[in-house]
C-alpha cells in the first residue's frame, strides 16, 4: 500500500532541494505549467542563494574585497549547505562563517580571513545591541575608585577581538584601499569595538587594556581586572584605562561594593 508523504516531509523535501542540487525534491507535488519540476526547483534554489548571498556581502564586506566576488559567492554556496540559516531573520545567519572559513584548505594561505571575518560580525553584534543609557559620570569616581571591591557595568555594544594578526589594519585596507600596499608586519591587535552615534567605532589597545577591559566585562571588580592587566604588564595604569572608557561613554553603571567578603586583588 502506497503512503503519500506528510505535509511535513514535503516541506523537508522542498528545503533540501532549495540548498542542495543533488537532493530529490518533491517533484511529485510542484505543478508544471509548462517547466519541469526540476527546472522550478533550480528557480527557488538560485534565488534562495542570491538572498543568502546578498546578506553576507552587507555583513562581510572587507571579506568579499579579500577574496573577490566569484570566490566569496561560491564561499556562500558552500556555508548556506554546511550551515543553513535556522530562521528568517538572515540577520544570524552569518554567525558561522569564519568557523567555516578555517576549513577550506584553499584558504590556509589566507590565514588571517577568519579573523576579518569574526571582526566583521562583531561589528554587527555591535550594531545591533540593545541601548545603554549611562547613570555613570566621570566625577562619581573619586572616592569609589579607590574601593578595589567595586565593580562597573560597559555599554551593551562593547565586542573585543584578540587576533593574532593585525585583523583592523587589514580591515581597513580591505575597506578603505588606497594607492600604498599593504605591508605587514606579523604582530596580532587586540580591538575594542563599540556603538559611537549609530556608528561603529573600532581601536587597538594593548594587551593589558585588553585585558583589563575583558575583565570588567566579565563582572570582575576593579582589583581584579586590575591583577589581570598588570600579570601582563606591571606598569599598568587602571586610572588611565578608566578615564578613556569614561570618556567614550563606556561605563554605564557602577556597583559600588556591597559584600565587604568578597576578595579583592591589590592593585597598585
Amino acid at each position: 500500500m502506497h503512503i503519500a508523504p506528510t505535509l511535513l516531509e514535503w516541506q523537508r523535501q522542498f528545503l533540501d532541494a532549495l540548498y542542495d542540487a543533488d537532493a530529490l525534491g518533491p517533484h511529485a507535488t510542484i505543478l508544471g505549467n509548462g517547466l519541469a519540476p526540476d527546472a522550478r526547483l533550480r528557480i527557488y534554489r538560485h534565488s534562495s542563494e542570491a538572498i543568502h548571498a546578498g546578506a553576507l556581502r552587507i555583513t562581510y564586506h572587507a571579506v568579499l574585497a579579500l577574496v573577490g566576488e566569484d570566490y566569496f559567492d561560491q564561499t556562500v554556496r558552500g556555508y548556506r549547505r554546511a550551515h543553513p540559516s535556522p530562521s528568517g531573520n538572515l540577520q544570524v545567519f552569518g554567525a558561522r562563517l569564519a568557523q567555516y572559513l578555517e576549513t577550506l584548505p584553499e584558504l590556509h594561505s589566507l590565514a588571517y580571513l577568519p579573523d576579518v571575518a569574526r571582526l566583521e560580525w562583531l561589528r554587527q553584534e555591535s550594531a545591533l545591541a540593545a541601548d545603554g543609557a549611562s547613570t555613570a559620570h566621570a566625577p562619581a569616581m573619586g572616592s569609589w575608585g579607590a574601593d578595589e571591591s567595586s565593580r562597573v557595568g560597559l555599554h551593551p555594544s562593547i565586542r573585543l577581538l584578540a587576533s593574532t594578526h593585525p585583523v583592523l589594519t587589514i580591515w581597513r585596507y580591505a575597506t578603505q584601499p588606497t594607492a600604498g600596499q599593504l605591508v605587514l608586519d606579523g604582530e596580532g591587535e587586540h580591538v575594542v569595538l563599540w556603538r559611537q552615534e549609530g556608528e561603529i567605532a573600532m581601536a587597538v589597545v594593548d594587551p593589558a587594556s585588553f585585558t583589563y577591559i575583558v575583565s570588567l566585562a566579565h563582572g570582575d571588580s576593579l582589583g581584579m581586572a586590575c591583577a589581570a592587566a598588570q600579570a601582563c604588564d606591571p606598569g599598568f595604569d587602571p586610572a588611565t584605562c578608566l578615564a578613556s572608557l569614561f570618556r567614550q561613554e563606556l561605563i554605564v553603571t557602577l556597583f559600588p561594593s556591597d559584600d565587604s567578603s568578597q576578595e579583592a586583588a591589590p592593585c597598585r
